[in-house]
């Protein structure tokens, strides 16, 4: 009698949350994100249903999850590969960490843009998770972030990242030099607007 052939099919060890979120960016690529349930995601990562709400209850999550991983991937980089130089030398450094991160998923990026852009509510829900990742950004720059001011840096930070991604998800180029280009532009315009501000004499007010 034959014996029975071992399969060669290597086992899969990745979590349950890293196979959704993976395939929830291959399904992307290729489709509209607003198209995809969270039961073909579950699907296409050969999880059941049941395990997957358990991981990741909702699209937006999943999206959160995505999130998450450029933040550890980036901020991991700079264990062997600091950021220097000056702070806006670090600022366009790390931001273009996330556009390396994010390279090999760029028409899946696409498809959630376009997607989080029909769907305003969800972008909203998606935004506190956004500010988060550009609050992490600047505090590796050695920006602090802390109080009113902190917030109001990484909006203007996370504006600065969203025009730069725009002009990202078109750059045909390899160096991404209109990517680059982009950023630098807007880093520029907001540290000499810091700048000026600084020198801004409020005064000291008058006693009654």
């Amino acid at each position: 009698m034959a014996a029975a052939k071992k399969s060669t099919k290597a086992k899969d060890t990745r979590s349950t949350s890293d196979r959704m979120i993976d395939a929830a960016l291959d399904l992307a690529a290729t489709e509209r994100w607003r198209d995809i349930s969270l039961a073909k995601i579950a699907a296409h990562a050969g999880v059941p249903i049941g395990d997957a709400l358990l991981n990741h209850s909702s699209k937006l999550d999943i999206l959160t999850g995505i999130s998450d991983r450029i933040d550890v991937t980036v901020m991991l980089s700079l264990e062997d590969d600091p950021l220097d130089g000056t702070t806006k030398d670090m600022l366009f450094d790390v931001l273009m960490r996330r556009f390396d991160v994010m390279a090999d998923h760029r028409a899946a990026m696409a498809s959630i843009f376009a997607g989080l852009r029909r769907d305003p509510i969800s972008a909203a829900c998606l935004g506190k998770r956004f500010l988060k990742s550009m609050s992490l950004s600047l505090e590796a720059a050695g920006v602090s972030t802390s109080g009113c001011g902190g917030a109001i840096k990484a909006k203007v930070l996370g504006a600065i990242h969203l025009n730069a991604f725009k002009t990202w998800l078109k750059d045909e180029d390899q160096g991404l030099s209109q990517t680059m280009s982009t950023l630098d532009k807007d880093l520029s315009r907001a540290e000499n607007f810091a700048g000026r501000a600084s020198k801004i004499d409020i005064g000291t007010p008058e006693a009654a």
